[in-house]
């Protein structure tokens, strides 16, 4: 088994408004389709910490290395690295052959300058084809088959989807007739807030073949049959501390092989489009 390399990824979160009033979209990038790891696949922008990381950021380098990856892939330089907030801590699976210890940060994009005339431009050699969508936008189009998400990606959605509920009831409590765009700063504002008190747990899901012989399966911890299968990893009931609860949270995804392989890879030859079966917790 290889040890997993550390890294750091920004979910940057731009205030906006939806029909029912305060919102936030989240920065997606495309992973390239010959990449080695989570190919074809839209996620936040980040990448592996690198030795000159812990000298700036020596309390936390996985940070400025998501700091430093937004700027590379994205063009949003950070106007203080100490602004990103932890969120999620994502582990490779110990089946897979390239392995990751992800921290995942939030950012408001009021903490973040772009420097190519105030529009997102990837760098167009790692990544590709940026999105800004909603997580209720994500997760609908995961379920439709129309993005592919990996199934961290999917389900750090999931949790700040629950996240902006909590955040929204919170503001309103506050402003009850909250429906402008600066009510949606203060929206991702107090988010950030409340998400300093969470501890995430380190989260290592499991890669298993399924018993048919036909597709792969990649199991949350949570799952209530995690601990009896096969691969490392402890069990936990959600992403991390002091966070709301995900009703029927997604437990499992599963891939046909004809679609990916144990990388979460779409094959180049294969569609963009991808359809997870999913399974779900009971409560």
């Amino acid at each position: 088994m290889n040890a997993p390399r550390k890294a750091g990824m920004a979910a940057v979160l731009r205030p906006q408004l939806s029909d029912d009033g305060p919102d936030f979209a989240v920065l997606l990038v495309r992973r390239s389709q010959r990449a080695s790891f989570m190919a074809n696949a839209y996620v936040f922008p980040g990448g592996r910490v690198d030795a000159a990381d812990a000298e700036v950021d020596p309390e936390s380098p996985s940070r400025y290395a998501a700091a430093r990856e937004l700027s590379e892939e994205a063009g949003l330089s950070v106007a203080d690295f100490k602004a990103l907030v932890r969120f999620a801590h994502w582990i490779t699976p110990t089946a897979e052959p390239k392995r990751f210890d992800a921290d995942c940060y939030l950012l408001s994009l009021d903490w973040a300058l772009a420097r190519h005339g105030g529009e997102v431009k990837v760098d167009g050699r790692e990544v590709f084809d940026p999105l800004w969508l909603t997580p209720r936008e994500a997760l609908a189009r995961y379920l439709a088959g129309e993005l592919n998400l990996p199934p961290p990606t999917v389900c750090t959605m999931e949790e700040l989807e629950a996240e902006r509920l909590r955040a929204l009831a919170i503001l309103r409590s506050k402003q009850p007739d909250s429906s402008s765009l600066m009510d949606a700063s203060a929206l991702v504002a107090t988010l950030l807030q409340i998400c300093q008190q969470r501890t995430p747990y380190p989260l290592l899901p499991k890669l298993i073949a399924k018993p048919e012989g036909d597709g792969i399966a990649i199991v949350m911890p949570w799952d209530p049959h995690f601990a009896e299968l096969p691969g490392e990893g402890a069990s936990w009931p959600g992403v991390g501390t002091s966070a709301p609860t995900v009703m029927q949270r997604i437990s499992r995804c599963v891939l046909p092989l004809a679609k990916a392989d144990a990388t979460y890879a779409v094959r180049p030859e294969d569609s963009q489009s991808v359809r997870w079966q999913i399974e779900r917790l009971s409560h």
